[in-house]
């Protein structure tokens, strides 16, 4: 893949790189590219470059083959592909071919400051995902998506800049973006059939990281979500859809019921459980235990004791 970094700041950066006039709002725009039109496109970009944006960029792809890059890493794409990327993330695309109309979506920042879409888009967290993460979209869930896209062209091609017309594209933004969630919501539970219970998967990683040889580390979310080939977003957003509970959270609550068993299991003192869990600070452990369970450790493994 090419060393080449091509940053687009604005909207209109992006399409003037790419042959297009200006858009008719410079924050928000909507691209329709016809497979066609995109196989006859001149290169605008060298091979594999890596693009990024200061924008919010949602598209809907279908890719017949080739290969998308996300930051180092490149997986292969199948058909009626949604990605999504928050400002300044990093892709780039290797010989891919797509069929139909591709859509696209760019939004500003700073079109939705102060307003409930900012909120919301914090909310998706797809735009963090990596792209072996994106969301393949059944054929009635892409007309959704496309005929979302059309309300939004129609306002945003009529430049009406009356005193409702930001209120409409907010409104078609929200309805949007609430279906892609729905779609996201929905992929765990296919996916959870096809790669198995997300937590079983951590404690597995967890195991092995505790299993060992060499000096103790505390697990860390991005190591382990290596491990797992996928972001630690969408960890997290998994392991909430299952348990409730973030990666974090699952993580924190598998080192204190590993602590509790070491507690009880041999005559090793406080910290040296703590190390072997990989703290540095047996006080910090004990912090941690306490606030966790409402116990130290010691006191813990006394009041177990007592009662046997």
């Amino acid at each position: 893949m090419s060393d080449k970094h091509i940053h687009f700041e604005h909207i209109s950066d992006y399409f003037a790189a790419i042959g297009r006039v200006a858009p008719s709002h410079p924050l928000v725009s909507t691209l329709k590219v016809s497979a066609s039109e995109l196989a006859a496109r001149p290169r605008r970009f060298p091979e594999g470059a890596r693009l990024s944006g200061g924008f919010y960029y949602l598209s809907l792809k279908q890719i017949v083959s080739g290969q998308v890059h996300y930051g180092r890493t490149e997986y292969d794409c199948q058909t009626g592909t949604l990605l999504a990327m928050a400002p300044r993330q990093t892709m780039a695309t290797s010989d891919v071919v797509t069929r139909s109309d591709s859509r696209v979506l760019m939004l500003h920042p700073d079109y939705i400051r102060g307003h409930a879409v900012e909120t919301l888009l914090n909310d998706c967290g797809f735009f963090h995902y990596q792209v072996n993460e994106a969301l393949h979209l059944s054929e009635s869930e892409q007309q959704t998506v496309h005929h979302l896209f059309d309300a939004l062209d129609e306002e945003l091609m009529n430049s009406r800049y009356d005193p409702s017309s930001r209120d409409i594209v907010l409104s078609h933004l929200t309805v949007l973006l609430h279906y892609c969630q729905r779609f996201y919501r929905r992929q765990f539970l296919q996916r959870r059939e096809m790669v198995g219970d997300w937590h079983t998967r951590l404690q597995g990683v967890l195991d092995t990281h505790y299993n060992g040889d060499g000096l103790m580390t505390l697990p860390d979310l991005n190591v382990l979500s290596q491990q797992l080939r996928v972001s630690p977003r969408y960890l997290s957003d998994a392991l909430k859809s299952e348990t409730g509970s973030s990666a974090k959270a699952c993580i924190q609550q598998y080192i204190i019921d590993k602590a509790k068993s070491l507690l009880l299991a041999d005559d090793q003192n406080v910290n040296s459980v703590a190390y072997s869990l990989g703290y540095e600070s047996g006080n910090y452990f004990t912090r941690v235990f306490k606030k966790k369970t409402g116990l130290t450790p010691s006191q813990y493994r006394d009041s177990l004791r007592s009662r046997h």
